[in-house]
């Protein structure tokens, strides 16, 4: 704990003896190291969190101490959840809007393909109102549980995710409403790579390539999951939904001429990922508009490949209605290069 302090001390020159006068007693730090026991990432976070609620809170922050070293059934889970619970007592609608955007923002770093800094994240968030929810502020506040991956200026760090904490938010172990569901997170961060695309119109900075190279393996990685092209994070906790149309209506730009010269270097990859995509969502019986979404983007992204379409449809398929037919047909080529995916028979005649 000791040289924790000394560490914090020395990063924080300038400030540390205004910062001070507010710490914990040094019976409070006591308690602190002794529910630390030897752990090494306990102590470094939870002292990261107490100086951030300095920040914050100023002296009024030590009432919140001694939540620090209560018992709880594991001392490291109850940390993070003395630190989750740290805005309980804002406003309704305010916190309503924070609790979506650590879903968000915490869910997008959860999922990412590559380490990003905050600034690139920031630039893949962009679809976040900055007027509801301050991603770069957010992440600041919760830099005790973002371990960094570089000393360097705080839009150049690049977040790191202990797994412990990782495990905490992705499990029964965290409070319902903040507990992380990876469909979900593979959605919405998909979301946000495809409105990076389209709002670009035919260009885009280094800062937004991760969109360009990771939009449709996210999308993919979310159908998977069981995700039908929807926000479904709707209960007691998610008031306020995104608009479950809004997904369908950025697939659909995605195959306008000058959206397409922004992804088609990477034609063969979407081709492949898209048509694993419609096949799961007729699996899941997922309504027509959303599989003809995919349906044209396979359709412009197959190029290429064209010469592996066949010529006629699968037995199985050969009953649906004709104008289904020409839905599905995109898919079917996909067979060849996925042999794994074997088609499924598709009543929409119900």
């Amino acid at each position: 704990m000791d040289r924790i302090l000394a560490e914090m001390r020395e990063n924080n020159p300038m400030d540390w003896e205004s910062k001070w006068k507010d710490w914990p007693t040094e019976k409070q730090l006591q308690n602190l190291s002794g529910q630390a026991n030897g752990l090494f990432h306990y102590a470094a976070t939870a002292l990261s969190w107490i100086e951030g609620q300095i920040d914050k809170h100023g002296t009024a922050a030590k009432r919140d101490f001694d939540k620090v070293a209560q018992k709880g059934m594991d001392p490291l889970n109850h940390l993070y959840g003395v630190i989750l619970t740290s805005f309980k007592d804002l406003d309704p609608d305010r916190r309503a809007k924070q609790l979506l955007g650590f879903h968000h923002v915490l869910g997008t770093i959860l999922v990412l393909q590559e380490p990003s800094t905050i600034r690139q994240i920031t630039a893949l968030l962009a679809d976040i109102p900055q007027d509801d929810f301050d991603v770069a502020n957010f992440l600041k506040q919760f830099c005790s549980v973002l371990i960094p991956g570089t000393t360097t200026s705080f839009g150049e760090a690049t977040p790191q995710m202990h797994k412990s904490f990782r495990d905490y938010i992705t499990s029964a172990h965290a409070p319902g409403e903040f507990c992380i569901l990876m469909g979900h997170a593979q959605f919405v961060t998909a979301r946000s790579c495809l409105e990076v695309i389209v709002n670009k119109g035919g260009g885009y900075n280094p800062e937004e390539s991760y969109s360009v190279r990771y939009w449709y393996q996210h999308l993919q990685e979310a159908v998977e999951e069981g995700v039908k092209l929807e926000d479904e994070r709707r209960g007691k906790w998610f008031k306020q939904m995104a608009d479950d149309e809004r997904m369908c209506n950025l697939l659909e730009q995605m195959v306008g001429d000058t959206v397409i010269n922004v992804w088609k270097t990477y034609s063969w990859e979407v081709f492949e990922a898209m048509a694993t995509v419609g096949w799961k969502l007729l699996e899941q019986g997922t309504d027509e508009h959303r599989v003809k979404a995919i349906s044209n983007i396979v359709t412009k992204a197959k190029g290429s490949v064209l010469f592996l379409c066949r010529p006629s449809l699968p037995r199985s398929l050969s009953t649906l209605p004709s104008h289904l037919q020409g839905i599905v047909q995109p898919f079917i080529a996909i067979q060849i290069v996925r042999p794994s995916i074997f088609f499924m028979t598709v009543d929409y005649s119900a």
